[in-house]
């Protein structure tokens, strides 16, 4: 199962520390990113509207990411 790490970001500054977790796929890691992205824009301080979460798999750089302000639509 491959292992993901996502990482919050706003421009090159990172929020935290990184948060690694393993999934069977893309789609799987993807609600994964959107539900994150939900728990933190209800807490304080992740209202900056250049948030991201990035995602890097085991194969890839950069999988995908996800704007804090798309995954509130």
């Amino acid at each position: 199962m491959p292992e993901y790490v996502f990482t919050i970001r706003s421009g090159e500054r990172l929020h935290g520390p990184p948060r690694i977790a393993s999934f069977d796929d893309d789609t799987a890691a993807i609600g994964y990113a959107c539900e994150l992205v939900r728990k933190l824009r209800k807490s304080s301080g992740y209202d900056d509207p250049n948030l991201l979460v990035r995602v890097k798999d085991e194969c890839r750089s950069v999988a995908f990411s996800i704007p804090f302000l798309a995954a509130c639509a």
